[in-house]
């Protein structure tokens, strides 16, 4: 590969191990790529570095870390000065992701195997794939973001319950909620009248394939150039080993308990405000909101023949 791809590693990352970036130089260089690496500090995230690569004129980047870093590198890349998200129609730079924290979810949704030498076998010889982004704020998200119950499984799962514990830690925040009471709000979908809701949990997702085949949203894709909508009304024992059977085999149903929609603007405002998890990271942001799609405003290196079913997998 002629190429020069620029590595963008945190050393800090989840499960990734001491020798990580060892492992991924030696895949690198078995493979022939040339390559340069820089480490996030934490003063210097990823965002601020892959921003400084697309101006240096890198056309390839690889994430290697978590979620955290990955979607960081993804907000460095749309909000550069030549990023994806600028230039929604023909994306210039190719991300790639070298799986290294603990849930590693994005990895999952695209199929990217956590082994390290595979992924980087994925970075050198896979193929390119553009999936839609979407965007709150100041914050793009590749699966989704979470309000209510979503958000509080993120903000308790604690950094050192999910290295010790890995998803499990998520799980065990998930049965401190169960009884948990609904919120009222109100949600509109592009220009349509402002509709009122309740639930205890909101969910916007791009897409989100979580591991496993398990699956929230039921029609959402990566490539559809809308979100969808996810209303979670109640959330009780019973309705958790319903929908989490229903969810393994992708067949989530709209029923009392759970409401879906789609739209490529969606506006939602709760009275008292509520917090925001962004693909699976806590940001300092609140109701009233607006999140849209970009549509394919990423490329992303896939495995060779992504089954198609790949991109019909939902974000919780």
């Amino acid at each position: 590969m002629n190429e020069k791809m620029i590595v963008i590693l945190n050393p800090k990352s989840g499960s990734a191990g001491d020798d990580f970036r060892e492992r991924v130089e030696k895949a690198l260089q078995e493979r022939g790529a040339e390559y340069e690496i820089r480490e996030t500090t934490p003063e210097v995230g990823g965002d601020k570095l892959a921003a400084q690569a697309v101006k240096d004129g890198a056309r390839q980047l690889l994430a290697c870390g978590g979620d955290g870093t990955v979607m960081s590198v993804v907000n460095g890349l749309g909000y550069s000065d030549e990023g994806t998200a600028s230039d929604e129609s023909h994306p210039r730079v190719t991300l790639s992701i070298i799986p290294g924290g603990t849930a590693n979810l994005m990895a999952a949704a695209l199929k990217i195997p956590t082994d390290t030498d595979e992924a980087v076998a994925v970075a050198v010889s896979g193929e390119d794939y553009e999936m839609d982004l979407g965007r709150c704020g100041p914050h793009l998200f590749a699966l989704g973001m979470g309000l209510g119950l979503t958000e509080r499984l993120v903000s308790q799962a604690s950094v050192e319950q999910k290295e010790k514990l890995g998803k499990a830690a998520y799980a065990i925040a998930m049965l401190r909620e169960l009884g948990a009471r609904p919120h009222n709000f109100t949600f509109k979908l592009d220009d349509k009248k402002p509709q009122r809701g309740k639930g205890v949990a909101i969910v916007i997702a791009n897409a989100g394939e979580i591991g496993g085949g398990f699956s929230f949203a039921p029609d959402a894709k990566m490539d559809d150039g809308v979100i969808d909508l996810c209303i979670l009304r109640r959330f009780y024992l019973r309705d958790l080993f319903r929908m989490l059977w229903s969810a393994i085999r992708r067949q989530l149903p709209q029923d009392r308990a759970v409401a879906f929609y789609q739209a490529r603007r969606i506006e939602i405002q709760s009275d008292p405000p509520l917090d925001l998890q962004v693909d699976g990271e806590v940001v300092e942001q609140t109701t009233p909101l607006v999140a849209e799609v970009l549509p394919r405003a990423l490329r992303v290196r896939v495995p060779v023949d992504l089954p198609d079913e790949v991109l019909e997998v939902p974000a919780a």
